[in-house]
């Protein structure tokens, strides 16, 4: 279904692409990487090279990457020449005494498309002031996830959000995760997410008291499981049953306070 592009582009052509699509590209997310290469500065003994992945964008929610987890320099952008429905994933590689780049999987799994890699990689890189100062193999420096103007897709990259946020976290993704999580530590960071998703997107959380009680049964402490019922009480659909999972929930001596923190009566 996706066809791989390769295209093979000198330096000076690809610096034109990048850097004079201001009219019509828009990168998103403030990103801003802390050590970028200056690819139009790059010398021809390290072989720079873009290559273009085109992507099938139909139906899509979500992109999902892992380049041999490369991070350091990843971006969207977008574009009103791209048609609805399509996209590309842009590389840039830079190489010095040989190197192997690997390969690129498409994986749809119903509304999410995700690209991984597999094969053989091998980089060693050293960048100081936007300059390449020691390389040894091929190496990835840069990748750009271009879509049309106007597409709602959330792209991550290595399991980090780099796009804007489109899509509330689902229920069941949170619920799973904090039934996965460990301690209360690792649990609170979870509700901030889950709940900022749906700030962000501008809707309303909505679960059940029983799902709202699994939660808090989760936390070990007793605060904790107020703090928990406190920041997600609000979003209980069965309120009429917010009594009966207080005290299934709660000891007898602490079900007092949980009552109060609801807007229940003592």
């Amino acid at each position: 279904m996706f066809q791989l592009l390769k295209i093979s582009i000198a330096l000076i052509l690809a610096s034109v692409v990048v850097s004079c699509g201001g009219t019509t590209d828009e990168h998103g997310g403030g990103f801003a990487p802390k050590n970028r290469l200056k690819w139009s500065s790059i010398p021809s003994e390290f072989n720079p090279r873009v290559e273009d992945v085109s992507l099938n964008t139909q139906g899509l929610d979500a992109i999902k990457m892992n380049i041999f987890g490369f991070t350091a320099d990843v971006e969207v952008a977008y574009s009103a020449d791209i048609p609805a429905g399509e996209g590309y994933l842009r590389l840039f590689t830079v190489s010095k005494n040989g190197g192997s780049f690997g390969n690129i999987s498409h994986q749809n799994n119903g509304s999410t498309l995700s690209l991984t890699s597999y094969g053989s990689y091998s980089c060693s890189i050293k960048i100081k002031d936007g300059a390449i100062t020691s390389l040894d193999g091929g190496c990835y420096v840069r990748m750009q996830v271009y879509l049309p103007k106007g597409a709602e897709i959330e792209v991550y990259n290595v399991g980090q959000l780099i796009s804007k946020r489109f899509q509330p976290m689902s229920l069941s993704d949170f619920l799973t995760a904090i039934d996965k999580a460990s301690f209360d530590s690792d649990k609170f960071p979870l509700i901030e997410d889950f709940l900022n998703s749906y700030v962000q997107t501008g809707k309303k959380p909505s679960m059940t008291c029983q799902q709202l009680g699994g939660v808090v049964k989760d936390f070990m402490r007793t605060e904790a499981k107020y703090t928990a019922l406190r920041k997600l009480h609000f979003a209980v659909s069965d309120r009429e049953n917010l009594a009966a999972m207080i005290d299934d929930v709660f000891n007898y001596f602490d079900r007092p306070k949980a009552r109060t923190i609801v807007g229940l009566p003592n």
